[in-house]
């Protein structure tokens, strides 16, 4: 075969062509003009091999095959649950947690390392790995969750006969937009949700208010998705939930999810549905929905408080404080003001007049200026608390939330506080830490570990500056589901306060993005930014900044080219053979045999050539597709020769444009 004629077949320049041959194993002299036929040939092969190894580098290729492996071949069985992580799914499996998300990736699924996944997609998986699945036996979820056991074993009460009735701790959940900041505005006659951004509560606070004589605590939690984690940990610090449903909405995923919370912690909750003015309302249809998941409204028979209320135009809420009283002395709360004070830190910041400030919600015994406190990893003396109106007191009883100061430095939200007799304990928790300790410090680098490094090929790095620490760790929790086996979230640096021009060089130097969430960007920051091109942008509505951060990620995902296999044919008869074209007569062993599709030459485990699958025949009569067990006549595009014998496997392609997010 001549040179350019080898040449025009590949598409390329003689010259080219003549440079590349030597690449590929074949020592032909820049001078040669003519190869020998069969040469010829494997340098097609081998072409068409390297282009399908440079499209793969272009694109994530996922291969979707007709059959996988017989159930018969099968060693092993396992039992999954109907939702599983893949760290918890590699445990069962005995495999290391990289091979299952690399399977997962080659499957389609982008599933971050703590991120569900079904049944049935855990099954797939688990049958390539050579495993029988069946359902796992129903069984009590354990809860992993540092610190929780702590404070069990600090609220446990052994002077029975010091017990006293304490006001019931509320928790608001719902989904996004459905009025918890409004309805607790209304509760409280502040207004909170005039101030923030969205109508969507950004920082956890906690309120007291009053009512036909007895108090009711607040605890205030975000109400976006993103905020899953924290609004889980107000489950746990609550008595009674109060879960809002829109009258004009109806359930949605923040409903669903809230209501799994509250079941999952054994929460009593009732349900307020909300906007019941507004002439879309439909407050029987939230009821069928209600039921449909097996929460059957009283009303209707069942068990499930369900108040109408309209939290803008006041309406029903003295019914709905009445029931939250109700379900509180059905529960029988009581606490211990005589011990010393136990509880959680709600909210921590560093404010530049006071210094560390935390905001507790006292959860047994009495808290009083002076005391000794330890809260997670920090330590400190009680010097003064307001409750939160801003008013000085002097002691917080069970369920009394209150901003304390006096701490050596900002403890994070979520710790256990204790308060200690012992002085020398106060100091020894500062040396030794570990049992405590839980998110890094403010103005810290999050660490990569190496296994964490190798998990990914890109990296979205990000420099993060919030207000407050609440708001840092919901992003920080919320970056983890972002990441993915091909891309990542890596927050190189996380502080509090504005960004500043170190930010902004820092960025620059380690090639990342600087975020900041409900904090000021200085003067002279933007205008660095803007010299060097460091993409520098702040935030109100945190969900806003991670959107943000998903619209980065997935600039940097490869597009994905999905290959799904339709059927296997043999050659069983040659038509007619041409320079790129041939019309070869076919056997359809599995599947279907379709037009427009491709079909790949393969011998053994090789794939030597592939085709453009133009037409299909019936005869003389062109047919759409052919089943499996039919013969018929295929026309293909391409330079390869077949013969009798040959094997082709049938597909389709289709590129994907992926992108990050709860796939």
């Amino acid at each position: 075969m001549n040179i350019t004629e080898l040449a025009r077949r590949l598409k390329i320049p003689t010259q080219q062509l003549k440079e590349e041959l030597p690449r590929l194993g074949f020592d032909i002299g820049q001078r040669a003009i003519k190869i020998d036929d069969a040469v010829a040939s494997k340098v097609i092969a081998l072409w068409n091999k390297r282009k399908q190894y440079d499209q793969s580098a272009d694109y994530v290729v996922v291969e979707k095959k007709l059959g996988r492996t017989e159930a018969g071949s099968l060693t092993k069985e396992v039992a999954l649950p109907p939702r599983l992580s893949p760290r918890s799914f590699a445990e069962l499996l005995g495999l290391p947690v990289t091979a299952v998300m690399a399977e997962l990736f080659k499957n389609g699924v982008m599933a971050a390392i703590n991120q569900e996944i079904d049944f049935e997609t855990a099954s797939i998986i688990a049958q390539d790995f050579g495993y029988q699945t069946k359902p796992a036996a129903a069984q009590t979820e354990i809860i992993e969750q540092a610190g929780v056991e702590d404070l069990k074993e600090l609220l446990k009460e052994t002077e029975q006969d010091k017990l006293q009735p304490k006001p019931p701790v509320v928790v608001v959940m719902g989904h996004v937009d459905h009025g918890k900041t409004t309805l607790l505005d209304t509760i409280r006659s502040t207004n909170v949700a005039g101030g923030e951004s969205g109508a969507i509560t950004q920082h956890i606070g906690a309120y007291q208010v009053e009512t036909k004589g007895r108090k009711i605590t607040f605890l205030d939690t975000p109400g976006h998705e993103a905020f899953s984690a924290m609004r889980s940990r107000g489950g746990r610090l609550a008595d009674v939930a109060i879960i809002v449903v829109a009258a004009d909405d109806g359930l949605q995923p923040q409903t669903l999810e809230a209501v799994e919370i509250a079941q999952k912690e054994k929460l009593p909750f009732l349900i307020a549905i909300n906007k019941v003015d507004r002439e879309t309302a439909d407050i029987e249809k939230v009821k069928k929905s209600l039921a449909e998941i097996n929460l059957l409204p009283e009303d209707w028979g069942g068990q499930t408080i369900c108040v109408p209320i309209s939290a803008k135009k006041k309406q029903g809420i003295a019914e709905l404080l009445e029931m939250v009283l109700l379900l509180a002395d059905l529960e029988k709360l009581q606490a211990n003001p005589a011990r010393p004070a136990v509880g959680t830190v709600i909210e921590a910041k560093l404010d530049k007049g006071e210094g560390p400030v935390a905001t507790v919600l006292v959860q047994a015994g009495t808290l009083k200026i002076g005391d000794n406190l330890i809260a997670g990893q920090v330590g400190g003396k009680v010097k003064g608390m307001r409750d939160f109106t801003g008013q000085p007191v002097t002691q917080a009883t069970p369920a009394m939330p209150v901003r304390v100061l006096g701490l050596k430095r900002v403890p994070q939200a979520g710790d256990i506080f204790r308060v200690t007799t012992d002085d020398s304990e106060v100091r020894e928790v500062l040396r030794h830490t570990t049992k405590f300790q839980r998110l890094p410090q403010p103005d810290s680098v999050i660490a990569t570990s190496e296994s964490e490094e190798q998990s990914a090929a890109v990296s979205l790095n990000i420099i993060l500056k919030t207000d407050v620490l609440g708001s840092r760790e919901a992003l920080l929790s919320s970056f983890k589901e972002l990441s993915a086996p091909e891309v990542r979230v890596k927050v190189i640096k996380t502080a509090l306060g504005s960004i500043n021009e170190a930010d902004v060089l820092q960025a620059e130097g380690s090639h990342a993005i600087v975020l900041g969430f409900n904090v000021p960007v200085q003067p002279a920051a933007v205008s660095l930014a803007g010299h060097k091109k460091v993409f520098v942008k702040t935030y109100k509505v945190i969900y806003d900044l991670l959107d943000e951060v998903k619209k980065q990620l997935t600039g940097l995902l490869k597009p994905e080219l999905v290959r799904s296999q339709l059927g296997t044919v043999t050659v069983i008869k040659i038509f007619r053979q041409g320079k790129s074209e041939q019309i070869v007569g076919v056997r359809v062993i599995e599947g279907v045999v379709k037009a427009q599709t491709k079909a790949r030459l393969k011998q053994g485990t090789e794939e030597n050539a592939v085709f453009e699958l133009k037409e299909v025949r019936l005869g003389k009569e062109v047919v759409g597709e052919v089943g499996q067990g039919g013969e018929c006549g295929i026309l293909l595009v391409g330079r390869v020769l077949l013969a009798v014998g040959d094997n082709l496997e049938i597909y389709h392609e289709e590129i994907r444009q992926r992108s990050i997010g709860r796939l």
